[in-house]
């Protein structure tokens, strides 16, 4: 691998045994390269060609330091994207002179490195097609950098107007939380396509967007007011010429419930929102004007019951295609089997929930007498990509029912969806291995698409793990977490059965 290589007198051209692969393939190697970790400096420079249009360096991220930024500013001027994350080696200077010779740039990431204003400047200058930047956890940037991403003081006029997305969560206030506030405020009135801003304060931003509350934001000197901003971009979408801003964003996270009126009137093209909720709601009302929502993150910290969404799920239920649910809990036991009944069309599914309040102490044989008699039609989720199920183990059992109906969900899930490529199994409180064997039992075409599976304190034996490994199926990755009910002697017993085979299945066991 370490090839003999033939240079110029200057070191910036390099010929070697990959000078001849197409751009796609010479990618493909150098994320092969890095995943099994054979990457070294020297064969990283002999990587580093013209017929590139995408790198990323984020797991060799020790190796990139100035000279090797040098190296790419020459040889690789035709990237469209590149991934810098980590790479907190390269000093300021070399980053504005690696922005410079890559003019072509759409996608740049540059978390956690050495990026500050002058980067930033730069990318304005000379990357006119950059789309997507992320610049979270840069310790050498202010809110006021943001300003000379979006608009240059000397030139009077805005850039970066095709940026579509931008991250940077951590940005934090240098003097008061009103400033940053008023940043983000420019940077969204003077980015006309941007569809994703990463930062918590966004939902208040959006709000003063929608009050118009403008006045008395100080700008540094050079930059206009918000004023200004507002007049500016009201002079370039004539649509708003009444003084309603409409706002491009895609997805807004953090939402408190009482500013959702705000949001939605401001970003009517919302396909992702995430919220806490602490008290109650009427969430249907404000939600239904979303059309195009596809995806809901929803989090209580206040045990609140999953029945109070069904109104949501009923009008919109069939439109979502990711769903992550968290803290809330279900008096009713068959309340989780309607809310999905609701969502047939999920693509990823994540449901974390404790204990209701109470029905932990419900007798048994009644119990058992009910189970007998539920019959639930099977659940089907034909684009199902990745579930996740997680019990939070509080200081309250899972009543028997919910298990029932909580093992008749999964055993749909697992019959019922083809595309299953992620499955996550967290601390169920109940068997998992006839869940799992009736749905394998032959001739089954269940779990076919599986790649990876986390069990973590699972009641699971090696005969169900057995099953699951040596079937039809396309698992990758197996987590086996707390799984007490598999020794030590079945553990090693597996591992040894999988080499024999000659499977590629990595079997991990905390």
């Amino acid at each position: 691998m370490e090839a003999k290589l033939a240079r110029n007198r200057d070191h910036d051209t390099i010929t070697g045994p990959f000078s001849m692969l197409a751009g796609p393939l010479l990618e493909k190697l150098f994320v092969i390269l890095q995943v099994r970790r054979l990457l070294s400096p020297s064969i990283l420079r002999v990587l580093l060609l013209p017929q590139l249009s995408s790198l990323n360096f984020t797991e060799c991220a020790s190796y990139v330091g100035n000279n090797l930024a040098h190296t790419i500013t020459v040889r690789c001027k035709n990237l469209s994207s590149l991934t810098l994350r980590f790479c907190d080696r390269i000093h300021p200077d070399a980053l504005v002179e690696l922005v410079k010779a890559l003019p072509c740039l759409t996608d740049l990431n540059l978390a956690s490195t050495q990026c500050n204003t002058q980067v930033l400047s730069t990318i304005r200058s000379f990357c006119l097609k950059i789309e997507e930047l992320d610049i979270d956890k840069c310790r050498k940037l202010s809110p006021d950098s943001l300003l000379h991403l979006v608009y240059d003081p000397v030139a009077g006029s805005y850039g970066c107007q095709s940026l579509k997305m931008l991250r940077t969560v951590e940005l934090t206030p240098t003097t008061d939380l009103q400033s940053l506030l008023s940043v983000l405020v420019f940077v969204l009135l003077a980015l006309p396509k941007l569809k994703y801003l990463y930062h918590n304060l966004v939902p208040q931003a959006v709000c003063l967007i929608y009050d118009q509350e403008f006045q008395g934001a100080r700008m540094p000197a050079g930059f206009p007011s918000l004023e200004e901003v507002a007049r500016y971009r009201t002079s370039t979408h004539p649509n708003e010429g009444s003084g309603r801003f409409t706002l491009a964003l895609r997805k807004v996270n953090f939402i408190p419930l009482s500013l959702l009126p705000k949001i939605g009137a401001v970003c009517p093209h919302l396909l992702e929102i995430s919220m806490i909720l602490r008290d109650s709601w009427d969430l249907d009302q404000h939600v239904l004007p979303w059309r195009d929502l596809t995806h809901l993150c929803l989090d209580t910290d206040e045990r609140m019951d999953l029945k109070e969404l069904l109104p949501v799920t009923a009008n919109i239920g069939t439109q979502l295609e990711g769903l992550s649910l968290d803290g809330f809990i279900f008096e009713d036991e068959l309340t989780i089997y309607t809310f999905l009944s609701h969502c047939p069309n999920l693509l990823t599914l994540q449901f974390s929930f404790p204990s209701p309040w109470s029905n932990g102490l419900q007798s048994w044989p009644q119990n058992e007498a009910r189970a007998r008699n539920l019959c639930l039609p099977p659940l089907q989720f034909p684009e199902l990509v990745k579930f996740c199920l997680m019990f939070q183990k509080f200081d309250t059992p899972l009543p028997f029912l919910h298990k029932v109906v909580l093992g008749n969900i999964l055993e749909s899930v697992f019959k019922y969806s083809p595309c299953l490529e992620i499955l996550r199994l967290f601390s169920l409180p109940f068997p998992l291995d006839d869940t799992f064997q009736k749905a394998l039992k032959p001739p089954s075409t269940a779990l076919q698409s599986l790649q990876v599976l986390e069990l973590s304190c699972a009641q699971i034996s090696i005969r169900t793990i057995d099953l699951l490994v040596f079937s039809e199926n396309r698992l990758c990755d197996l987590f086996l977490e707390q799984c007490g009910h598999i020794n030590r002697a079945e553990y090693k017993e597996l591992l040894r059965r999988v080499r024999k085979e000659n499977l590629e299945v990595d079997i991990t066991r905390e």
